[in-house]
């Protein structure tokens, strides 16, 4: 019975991760329309552009979203961070729960 439980609490945590990423990305996608922002917050999109300077929307990468949701909207952030180590946790104790009961046997 202990296992089920694991599982759900493993799948109610990456679900809850998944929603607050989408949440977090959609929240870090203002930042092609702040571009007094791009050169401070872009950082993900200057090393894999390889320039100083960002000059257009296009530019901007994926990652640099979830920077500036962190900047901007830290609450979010925080709980998304959070529900991930969770997830890390019940998955630690999913599987020292399953080694413990296959060593039983």
């Amino acid at each position: 019975m202990k296992h089920v439980f694991l599982i759900v609490q493993c799948a109610f945590s990456v679900l809850c991760f998944l929603c607050l990423a989408a949440v977090n990305w959609y929240q870090g996608s203002e930042l092609v329309s702040d571009s007094f922002d791009w050169n401070y917050t872009a950082k993900f999109s200057k090393l894999l552009n390889g320039t100083d300077t960002i000059t257009s929307p296009e530019q901007i990468s994926q990652l640099d979203f979830f920077v500036y949701a962190a900047k901007h909207y830290p609450l979010m952030s925080g709980l998304m961070i959070g529900l991930f180590v969770y997830f890390l946790f019940s998955l630690y104790l999913l599987i020292k729960n399953f080694r413990r009961h296959k060593w039983a046997e």
